[in-house]
């Protein structure tokens, strides 16, 4: 039996389910690791006395792909929740799932964030970075917080946080929506180009060279990007053109995916040379840009350097992208109650991460401790706490209605709750 005649309509896709769980939860893995950046002092809530190299080549790697990845599923099951539903249910659903989460959300935990920033910036001393005054800092960081938020100041620089990715996606599908608005007005020509535009797809995904199409096809919407990696617009309710153009193309492949399942055995079966392409590709998407740059050369070489780097990043990229995605099709194809638990939890993870994560590293950040012990530790408290939360304070509540679409019943401990819930989807068909 081929993936795609496993993937019938009534059948949850627990794969993509399974690789959507992991792309969310590197991402506090990622974040774990920021404070040990060796230029993390400069931007991030603290900077770690014992950097790590490692974690600095981690984060680049992770950075390429994860929330791409996550982008790529997104439009897939974008397409399945259209098609299966219809545009009502998809918008209602969108707004209880996606708009919601992101309101409330940042509500809680924007201010948690700043105090927790300002308690940084107190223990280390790097008050210049947040813009604290000289005269203010003898005040404790809860009443600059408040004071903060009287004063509006949230306002002058508006910070979505890790939350960005939520607001990206509404972007994206209010732009889904009107181009298939436009579509379903073509005459008949235009329903020609979008059966060519299918064929189009079909040819790359069935070819060898899915990568390196992909990647050219991205780059003119990375080299547009004002770094060396995929900004994150996380500063502005207006969208960033450079991401949002990208992260709108890979959502449409994940988009086009799904009109032709029978593809992802194409997908499948590339998955080895896939992630090592990728894993190649790291120490030379990583390091050359960063000591031309520094040698002086960028301002007389900077549009070749450019090309370059993004051609090697973009290949490395959809490397990734694609491989992870090949890997989870291939491994994770049949049922598996433990991993549609951390498929559930995935998503209360990634959004309640954040605060626990700084927080941690602000506590162990002037330990005269090596890194690793310290991002270990960090990682070993934080997701015990994050899924003991799930399971006691959002599976079972109002809450996990509103994130999973299903409230489910308390079940302790975990393992009987994991043995319920697969005998549950077996009867009811997932």
């Amino acid at each position: 039996m081929t993936l795609e005649q496993s993937y019938r309509p009534s059948v949850r896709y627990h794969s993509l389910d399974a690789v959507r769980a992991f792309a969310l939860l590197l991402g506090v893995v990622f974040h774990a690791a920021e404070s040990f950046e060796t230029e993390a002092a400069q931007y991030w809530a603290i900077g770690d006395n014992s950097p790590s190299l490692a974690l600095d080549v981690f984060r680049h790697t992770s950075h390429s792909f994860r929330l791409e990845l996550f982008f790529l599923i997104a439009g897939f099951f974008a397409h399945f929740l259209w098609t299966k539903r219809g545009i009502g249910a998809f918008i209602r659903n969108r707004i209880s799932r996606i708009l919601i989460p992101l309101v409330v959300g940042w509500a809680i935990i924007y201010p948690i964030l700043v105090f927790i920033w300002l308690s940084g910036a107190a223990k280390s001393g790097n008050w210049d970075i947040i813009g604290v005054p000289e005269e203010a800092r003898m005040v404790a960081p809860a009443m600059l917080t408040i004071g903060f938020f009287l004063s509006l100041g949230f306002l002058q620089k508006f910070d979505l946080t890790h939350l960005w990715f939520l607001h990206q996606l509404l972007v994206i599908y209010t732009l889904a929506l009107g181009l298939r608005f436009a579509v379903k007005r073509l005459p008949g020509a235009g329903k020609g180009l979008v059966k060519g535009l299918d064929a189009g797809f079909r040819a790359i995904v069935s070819s060898p060279w899915q990568v390196p199409v992909f990647a050219l096809m991205s780059m003119p919407f990375l080299y547009t990007q004002r770094g060396w990696s995929v900004d994150t617009p996380k500063e502005s309710l207006i969208p960033d053109p450079a991401p949002t153009l990208l992260f709108s193309f890979i959502f449409a492949v994940g988009w086009a995916l799904h009109r032709q399942t029978d593809l992802l055995d194409s997908v499948a079966g590339r998955w080895k040379p896939h992630l090592i392409l990728g894993a190649a590709l790291i120490p030379v998407t990583r390091f050359p840009t960063w000591h031309l740059y520094h040698l002086g050369l960028f301002e007389q070489y900077g549009t070749p350097i450019r090309l370059g780097h993004y051609l090697f990043y973009g290949l490395m990229m959809w490397a990734f992208i694609l491989g992870f995605l090949g890997l989870f099709l291939r491994v994770r194809r049949t049922e598996s109650a433990t991993w549609r638990y951390i498929a559930d939890s995935s998503y209360w993870i990634y959004i309640a991460h954040l605060p626990i994560v700084v927080a941690l590293q602000v506590w162990v950040a002037r330990w005269d401790l090596h890194w690793s012990f310290k991002f270990l530790l960090i990682n070993a408290i934080a997701f015990p706490v994050l899924f003991l939360s799930y399971h006691f304070l959002v599976r079972p509540t109002f809450i996990g209605k509103q994130l999973n679409g299903r409230r489910y019943p308390f079940v302790f401990p975990f393992r009987r709750s994991a043995r319920a819930e697969h005998a549950r989807s077996a009867v009811s068909g997932g």
